[in-house]
């Protein structure tokens, strides 16, 4: 008859440990494994609290059999410091069956470790402890113990890595926490938008809105923010005008502070919002080993915190505003790298890492993320969602700026200088009109101009473009036409006969 082991032990199974424990010093005293124990040794005295314990629940049980073991391979110090922790987690998790009033929602006791109980771990305990807890938890899978989820077992495989000590994680992003981790497209536009219209009506200063979209564009740390000079932006002309480079300092390694930068082109938006920060008279005297953003990396992460206050977004999966923080842009960006097929190691330079062992918690992130993108913006996982955001009008004569010079858009590069709209802003973008214009809020698009004809050109540029950069542009772009089409044809049906 084969030997049963403990990958073949139910949860019912899991004997009541012996109070009898043989310490690393060689003595063999008795431990109450579910009470509070006072130990001496050698150098000090120490506490073995098992409070939390309850004998009926068997995933305490088992927990207690891990740690009962731990105190003949390791310190009484060691061990005391992981009973504390280990008893918080489980205590945490049991909690997670009341409501936010406190209120009972389930009589089951519970039985499995989930991520879900660890993904706020290092908020509420801090980034170092969990060394402590997941030294528990590895010789717990390594036993074959029951109560760990296949989820945790997965994660535990791995050496846990954090992005930032004391409060960031990728348990969030593994997890796809609504509140903390990736965002989905719709809470991007969204974000992206309500900072824009924060700008233009006076919320935030215009280097409020250039650090926000430093951020979104780049993804970088607050750290690496506060580390970047004047000199790190460089600004040349290019083929569609003025482009700027930027040098992003590494936050790790050797001679992180000092000494490293790579260098990546700024996207078009980041760009024309940096020329006109880079004009304020304030900028235009800094040395140009003054910083970009004046502030350490708690200032830039306070000032940040303070933007979000003041800017009004919503989330279509909370129905509720966006809760924001700096390590959400990051994440962000890389799960998408990822969706538009970029390998590991051009991810682990876009997100400034020196090697490629994190990108495997985003590659992970990816099945999981799709379901609250597809609960977001709809069936077909199209990013598209409220592309166009514009007023349709029936004339110039309806528009912002009517009787202005440079208010009227046409299209001379396909439809031979048709008349498509109205631009209702007087900032010179200098995007591509018309199709850049077609996703802005000022655009005033006329109800009448020759939408199917426009739209043939822009599928038959999507079905001839490679890059899926470019691919996504244009999809957008379609998306904003056949809204403005849809609503065109909405207005003809209620127009009076």
């Amino acid at each position: 008859m084969a030997k049963k082991t403990y990958a073949d032990t139910t949860a019912s199974e899991v004997p009541t440990p012996d109070t009898r424990v043989a310490l690393l010093d060689g003595r063999i005293i008795e431990i109450d494994f579910f009470g509070v124990n006072h130990v001496k040794s050698d150098i000090q005295d120490h506490k073995l609290d098992f409070s939390w314990a309850a004998p009926e629940s068997s995933l305490h049980t088992t927990a207690i059999t891990i740690l009962r073991g731990m105190l003949s391979t390791h310190s009484l110090s060691y061990v005391e410091i992981c009973t504390r922790y280990v008893g918080a987690l489980l205590s945490d998790a049991q909690s997670a069956l009341n409501d936010e009033n406190g209120r009972t929602i389930g009589s089951r006791p519970v039985e499995v470790i989930a991520l879900k109980h660890c993904d706020d771990w290092p908020r509420r305990y801090g980034v170092n402890s969990w060394a402590h807890v997941q030294a528990v938890l590895g010789r717990w899978r390594k036993s074959g113990l029951p109560g760990l989820s296949a989820e945790v077992k997965e994660f535990l495989r791995q050496p846990e890595k954090f992005e930032q000590k004391g409060n960031g994680a990728y348990f969030t992003l593994v997890v796809n926490d609504p509140r903390r981790g990736a965002f989905t497209e719709q809470e991007l536009r969204n974000i992206r938008d309500s900072v824009n219209r924060a700008f233009e009506e006076g919320v935030i200063t215009i280097t409020e809105w250039a650090l926000v979209w430093f951020l979104i564009a780049t993804g970088v740390r607050p750290v690496q923010i506060a580390r970047t000079l004047m000199s790190d932006v460089i600004v040349s002309p290019g083929p569609e005008g003025t482009e700027i480079t930027l040098a992003i300092p590494l936050a790790k390694g050797e001679n992180g502070v000092v000494g490293d930068r790579w260098k990546r082109k700024a996207p078009t938006v980041l760009t024309e919002v940096l020329i006109d920060y880079l004009e304020l008279p304030a900028n235009r005297c800094k040395a140009p080993d003054a910083p970009l953003f004046e502030g350490t990396s708690k200032q830039i992460s306070r000032t940040i915190a303070s933007i979000f206050r003041r800017v009004d977004t919503y989330s279509e999966r909370l129905k509720g505003p966006i809760p924001i923080f700096p390590y959400r842009f990051r994440y962000t960006l890389g799960t998408r790298a990822i969706a538009l097929g970029a390998r590991d190691h051009e991810v682990a330079r876009l997100l400034t890492h020196r090697q490629t062992v994190c990108i495997h918690y985003y590659r992970r992130a990816m099945p999981g993320l799709q379901k609250p993108i597809k609960e977001a913006v709809g069936e077909e996982l199209s990013f598209l969602a409220l592309a166009f955001q514009g007023r349709l009008i029936g004339s110039l004569e309806e528009a912002t700026r009517r009787g202005e010079a440079g208010a009227l858009i046409r299209d001379f590069a396909h439809l031979v200088g048709q008349r498509l709209g109205a631009c209702g802003t007087r900032a010179e973008c200098h995007q591509n009109a018309p199709r850049a214009c077609l996703t802005c809020r000022k655009f005033e698009p006329f109800r009448d101009a020759p939408w199917e004809q426009f739209l043939g050109v822009l599928k038959d540029d999507l079905a001839a473009e490679s890059e899926d950069r470019i691919r996504l542009i244009t999809q957008e772009q379609i998306e904003a036409v056949r809204e403005i089409m849809a609503e065109r044809d909405a207005s003809h049906r209620v127009a009076p006969q």
